[in-house]
C-alpha cells in the first residue's frame, strides 16, 4: 500500500462507488416519480439502463478490492500474477465508461421519448 499509484487507485476505487452508488439513486427515485404516469416508455427504458450502468459500475469498482488483494498475493513474476496486476489497472477506466453510459442513457431515452411522443401528437392532428 506504499506505492503511490496503488494509493491513488484505491481512492479513485471508493470514489468511484460512492459516485455511481449516488448516481443509481437519483435515478431511481427519478423513477419511482415517474413510473405511475402512462407512456414515455423510452424514457423508462433509458432510466432503467442508467440504473444498470451505474450499478455495474458500483459492481466493478468494488470488484477491484478483490483483484488488488488477488494481485498482491500472486506472484508477479508469474503470469496469472501479471494478468491481474493488468485487469485491475483496467477495471477504473472500465467504471468511468459505466459511469458515463448511467448519465447517458436516460438523456437518450428522454430524448426518444420527446421525439416520439411529437411525432404522435403530429399525426393526431391530421
Amino acid at each position: 500500500m506504499d506505492d503511490p499509484r496503488d494509493r491513488m487507485l484505491m481512492e479513485g476505487q471508493k470514489t468511484f462507488i460512492i459516485i455511481n452508488a449516488i448516481g443509481a439513486m437519483a435515478l431511481l427515485a427519478f423513477l419511482s416519480a415517474i413510473w405511475p404516469y402512462g407512456g414515455s416508455t423510452a424514457l423508462k427504458k433509458g432510466v432503467l439502463n442508467g440504473i444498470v450502468a451505474f450499478a455495474l459500475g458500483v459492481l466493478l469498482a468494488s470488484l477491484g478490492y478483490v483483484m488488488r488483494d488477488w494481485a498482491a498475493r500472486m506472484n508477479p513474476s508469474k503470469w496469472m500474477g501479471r494478468i491481474f496486476g493488468q485487469i485491475r489497472m483496467w477495471i477504473p477506466a472500465i467504471v468511468a465508461v459505466c459511469f458515463l453510459a448511467g448519465v447517458i442513457l436516460p438523456v437518450m431515452g428522454g430524448h426518444d421519448a420527446l421525439s416520439n411522443s411529437s411525432g404522435q401528437s403530429a399525426q393526431r392532428r391530421r
